[in-house]
Parts: C-alpha cells; structure tokens; sequence
C-alpha cells in the first residue's frame, strides 16, 4: 500500500487537536473534522508511527481506503512477515557446524577457575 486515507474518531475536539499538532511536526498533513474526527493521507510515511500517535491520543480507526484494517495493521507492523536479517543467512552451511559440541572437557579442563581464595581486589 503506497497510499491511504485513513479517518480517526476521538472521544473530544481536543485531543484530536493535539494529535493533529504531533502528527503534523512529524511531516503527517492532519485535517482536522467537526466532532473529533480527524484523518491524514500516508503516502510513504511510516504508518507504524501515525498509528501510535493515534493510539496515545485515544483516537480509533474509523474509515480508510483503499486498505482494510487488517492490510492497515499488516504493513504497520509486519503481521504478515517474520523478518530474516541478511546476516542470518548462511548458504554456505557445513553439516560439521551442527554436530559439532561446543567445547569438550579437555578444553574446559585447560581454563582456570577461581577457587574462592580471590573474592576482592585491593583499593590503591
């Protein structure tokens, strides 16, 4: 979804004022409606955002186009995704990776504890 008008009711004038004075800091195009009804236009704004904003106002989602509500809630965030970052892709997997165990006891036995003897360090 590229565009959407989306249209927020709140339960007073002014606090759909006030989320009207936030989301046009952050570059939203508030117009504002009789009755607390407010709606703004996302065109490759961050929908996460003006949801939010909306949200700690108290206003709710009334009408959109051309998204329904759950395309709406989908692109703001990533419903219908888990996210892989790149760094987590390995193609180039060798099946020794996954059988191998992390250390033996010959390895551990190589790495010296405290035996209780050091519990503090002097202050100079």
């Amino acid at each position: 979804m590229k565009h959407a008008a989306l249209m927020f009711q709140f339960p007073d004038e002014n606090q759909a004022r006030l989320a009207g004075d936030t989301l046009m800091e952050l570059g939203y195009e508030p117009q504002l409606h009789e009755e607390g009804r407010l709606h703004i236009h996302v065109q490759d704004e961050d929908l996460t955002s003006a949801l939010e904003i909306v949200q700690c106002y108290a206003g709710q989602l009334m009408e959109h186009a051309p998204a329904e509500v759950v395309d709406v809630t989908d692109q703001a965030y990533g419903m219908d995704a888990i996210p892989i970052p790149a760094h987590t892709v390995n193609e180039d997997w060798e099946e020794g990776y996954q059988v191998a165990s992390s250390a033996t006891d010959e390895q551990e036995a190589g790495f010296s504890t405290d035996d209780g003897s050091y519990n503090h360090f002097k202050a100079t």
